[in-house]
């Protein structure tokens, strides 16, 4: 699992040669501790489709009010550095990949 930064997160996104789906969160987010053993499944299921990163908004305020982050865990979906879709909240796991299908 990749994890990035405010100084690290633009370049990632732009360089890479896969969609990445970032999973922004919280240490203390209840929503955000479920969401994160779905998000490492789907990290595995899709690894030929898709880059799978996650950042800590506490730690990283510059990214989060660059994309609008309000409502935590924001998961958004990078297609050539540029954003696909986002939702926020906890998904199950069967959602997201109706949903990740849909935009990969």
């Amino acid at each position: 699992m990749n994890l990035l930064n405010d100084s690290n997160f633009m370049e990632f996104v732009k360089n890479s040669n896969q969609p990445v789906l970032v999973d922004i969160f919280t240490q203390w987010c209840p929503p955000c501790k479920m969401l994160a053993p779905v998000i490492e499944k789907i990290a595995c299921d899709y690894e030929d489709k898709i880059i799978v990163a996650k950042m800590d908004l506490d730690a990283n305020p510059i990214i989060g009010n660059k994309f609008g982050v309000e409502v935590i865990p924001t998961v958004i979906l990078f297609k050539n550095g540029e954003v696909v879709d986002k939702f926020v909240g906890f998904k199950p796991e069967t959602e997201i990949k109706k949903w990740l299908d849909r935009k990969v």
